[in-house]
């Protein structure tokens, strides 16, 4: 549908005076206005719409500017600007007219009108006008229309499903164009604006139409603040049954759009199964939207950075790099070391061994317990170990000293307090080991600490499909089959106030007290929705709901479920090997009007009344 207005309407409506009459049939399909102000110093670009297609405003302000021109300078300036193809100049109250302009509009056939007020009302008043006569409107009959995170959510498809989750979306406060009968308007120059064009039988009240005809009074329900007249559309939400051989998009990148009254809107295809809260989903599309218009595209953040591991796992492949070792700058950052020396070599030294000495034989020049270890570990000086070396004498002291720096040590650390002389300086300098400051007075705390992080790092490891959260204090893996909702029923007790540890794989290794702990295998706080793609849960609802790592104590296994006894006895004395310990097992069957997210939260407390001695 193709609107349009002309000059001689934009007369009769805003009541201008035409000073110099051009074409005043000229069409005008653009609801634009450009008030005029580089063209006045002589800077043209004359390939712009401005110029060439909006209507023209001058106001007092740029008036007394051109009045100030000498004859030659205004004749070049007004010349070069009154050639330009634009459909009309307005002249605003009391501006000053030259004589130039009624010239060069007569010699280009231009439309000149005055407008009998100052130029703020009269803008005002033309982008209504335009607005009004320019907007295009269609009726879409099987659409409905919310807000949600101040986004407007246009949805379709899959009739009881949307109208499902409408409602649950209105009880989580969200507001309510229309359910049906939608009529969209394209203002401004690509907005478009939805609104409801079905007649209410109660003034002032919205209802929802449901899956037997029959209507909710939304407002009576939910309360007027549950509803608004129009709200601006930004994206599509459309909803379909589930299809196991249909490809939905699990990272994000390839944006779909579709048209309406001559507008794209971009589209999200959300499958509908079982086990899905879509009102968590349709929340989230909102709030990544809105991630997108402030310049945050997750999927290509997590591209790049997947991108950068696989570089580096193919660079470590070629130069046959032992994998099974930890870069020194990340035990640097993990406890703030400070370097004294060595920082040079800091990328390019690691750590092979989950051992921490104190050297104390070696000072005495006993080096047979050294010389038998292949990776030699990190080494910790205290103020012990200064004062241990002054009973030497000077000549031994150093020899010890020289013989110990002669061995591969990946890194000295020296606790705050140790003041270290200048000699052990000197010789660690000129043996170019690498040399930190740890923010700990006691080596025993030193030694605690790295061994609980190296032993985590070095300890061995298995990766395992699920999701990993946190309920509760408790550390719950959810598994099952592929497309069974795993990532879904996470996001909605991360939106419930829980926490995220990892998603789709899951990297477990046993810490120095024994426990099962979890980790992300390598990217953290990303999550897979399928139809939205990678979403980034810790910008989405912040540092509140991930953390780093988990101890794993409760395993839920979703399965679909396949039989009609619904009194079968629970899974409650199931139990699962993982890295040599037994972690309790449930099963936890999703159907239709089953919440997921709910269930898992009765079983991690019905779990947690267990370890309390209650049956």
């Amino acid at each position: 549908m193709y609107t349009y207005t002309t000059v001689r309407e934009i007369v009769e409506s805003l009541n201008l005076e035409v000073l110099n009459e051009g074409n005043l049939d000229l069409k005008i399909d653009i609801p634009n206005i450009y008030q005029i102000g580089y063209e006045l110093v002589g800077f043209l670009d004359k390939e712009s719409d401005e110029l060439n297609k909006y209507i023209n405003i001058c106001s007092l302000k740029e008036s007394r500017f051109i009045a100030t021109f000498s004859k030659e300078r205004k004749e070049k300036v007004i010349s070069e600007y009154m050639s330009l193809d634009f459909p009309a100049l307005i002249f605003t109250k009391d501006a000053i007219i030259a004589e130039e302009f009624y010239y060069y509009a007569k010699k280009h056939n231009k439309n000149i009108l005055l407008s009998n007020e100052k130029a703020s009302v009269t803008v005002r008043k033309l982008k209504f006008f335009l607005s009004k006569a320019l907007s295009i409107e269609e009726e879409y009959e099987n659409y409905s229309l919310m807000e949600i995170h101040g986004v407007g959510v246009l949805m379709s498809g899959y009739p009881n499903a949307r109208k499902g989750v409408m409602i649950e979306l209105l009880e989580r406060g969200h507001r309510m164009i229309t359910d049906k009968n939608l009529i969209i308007r394209r203002v401004g120059e690509n907005d478009l604006v939805g609104y409801n064009s079905k007649k209410r039988e109660k003034l002032g009240h919205f209802y929802l139409e449901d899956i037997k005809g029959g209507y909710v009074d939304v407002t009576d329900h939910f309360g007027v603040k549950s509803t608004r007249i129009e709200k601006k559309i930004n994206i599509l939400i459309v909803l379909e049954e589930w299809n196991e051989k249909e490809f939905y998009d699990r990272l994000g990148l390839d944006v779909q759009y579709e048209d309406f009254v001559g507008e794209k809107i971009q589209k999200y295809i959300i499958p509908v199964r079982k086990g899905r809260n879509l009102a968590v989903i349709i929340e989230t599309a909102a709030l990544t939207f809105r991630l997108r218009r402030m310049g945050l595209n997750t999927p290509l953040e997590f591209l790049t950075k997947s991108q950068e591991i696989i570089e580096r796992k193919k660079k470590e492949r070629e130069e046959n790099m032992d994998t099974n070792r930890l870069p020194v700058t990340k035990l640097i950052n993990e406890f703030d070391l400070e370097i004294k020396y060595g920082e040079d070599k800091v990328t390019s030294t690691y750590i092979k061994s989950s051992n921490v000495y104190r050297p104390s034989l070696s000072l005495i020049g006993f080096f047979d317990l050294i010389e038998e270890v292949t990776n030699i570990g990190i080494q910790i000086f205290s103020k012990i170990e200064f004062k241990f070396l002054e009973n030497l004498c000077p000549s031994e002291r150093v020899n010890n000293l020289k013989k110990f720096l002669t061995y591969d040590i990946p890194m000295i650390v020296l606790t705050v307090d140790a003041n270290p002389p200048d000699y052990f300086f000197d010789l660690v300098k000129k043996s170019g080991h690498i040399l930190a400051i740890a923010p700990y007075k006691k080596a025993s705390q030193i030694v605690a600490n790295f061994n609980n992080y190296l032993d985590s790092f070095f300890s061995e490891t298995i990766s395992v499909h699920g999701v990993l959260v946190e309920l509760f204090g408790f550390g719950v893996l959810l598994t099952g089959k592929s497309g069974i909702g795993k990532s879904e029923t996470a996001l909605e007790l991360i939106h419930r106030g829980h926490r995220l540890i990892a998603d789709d794989m899951v990297k477990f290794f046993r810490d120095t007290q024994g426990d099962v702990v979890g980790k992300s295998a390598e990217l953290p706080f990303f999550m897979e929705i399928r139809g939205l793609g990678i979403i980034d849960i810790k910008t989405l609802y912040g540092l509140s709901a991930v953390r780093l790592s988990k101890s794993l104590d409760l395993i839920i296994e979703l399965q679909a479920i396949d039989s009609t006894d619904y009194m079968s006895a629970p899974s409650t004395h199931l139990y699962e090997d993982v890295l040599g310990k037994p972690i309790k097992k449930r099963i936890l069957e999703i159907s239709s009007g089953r919440n997921a997210a709910a269930m898992v939260e009765v079983m991690v407390m019905d779990h947690m009344s267990g370890l309390l001695g209650q049956k």
